[in-house]
């Protein structure tokens, strides 16, 4: 279990009840990954998203060539697995770390089901999801547009 405290201080969390707050550091872990390890690849089963308390986690999609090319590095506050809250469920990149990262675990379906039941939890939780998948379409056109 977390603390529900360490919770409060991500973004997402800040304006959630005290009771789904506490609900979530239930079904949540903490985990230390070193630098270089995989913490999922394109096409795992999305059975947990991650919160990052520090470190980073670049996050890479495989070009047609085989190339593994990195898109975006996430950083302390930033949510890696959004794809646990949207169906199909899949990991649609492959998350490597980039230096010693701490990360904050959260199961997914317990999570999904305390949305279901605490709507402004999942409102927040999506607006994240969506800022996130913003910046990384942006990112990509930036690439696009350099020709790398």
């Amino acid at each position: 279990m977390i603390s529900p405290e360490v919770l409060r201080r991500f973004p997402c969390f800040a304006p959630v009840s005290e009771e789904s707050l506490k609900a979530v550091a239930m079904m949540a872990r903490a985990e230390c990954l070193r630098a270089g390890s995989r913490l999922f690849g394109e096409g795992d089963p999305a059975d947990r998203m991650s919160l990052i308390v520090d470190g980073a986690i670049d996050i890479q999609y495989q070009l047609a060539d085989g190339e593994l090319r990195t898109l975006d590095t996430l950083i302390a506050g930033d949510i890696v697995g959004w794809s646990a809250l949207v169906e199909p469920y899949k990991m649609t990149g492959t998350a490597t770390a980039s230096k010693d990262t701490n990360l904050i675990m959260v199961e997914a379906k317990p999570l999904r089901a305390l949305c279901e039941r605490d709507p402004l939890l999942g409102y927040r939780l999506l607006r994240q999801v969506a800022k996130l998948l913003a910046d990384r379409l942006d990112a990509a056109r930036v690439q696009l547009a350099a020709g790398d």
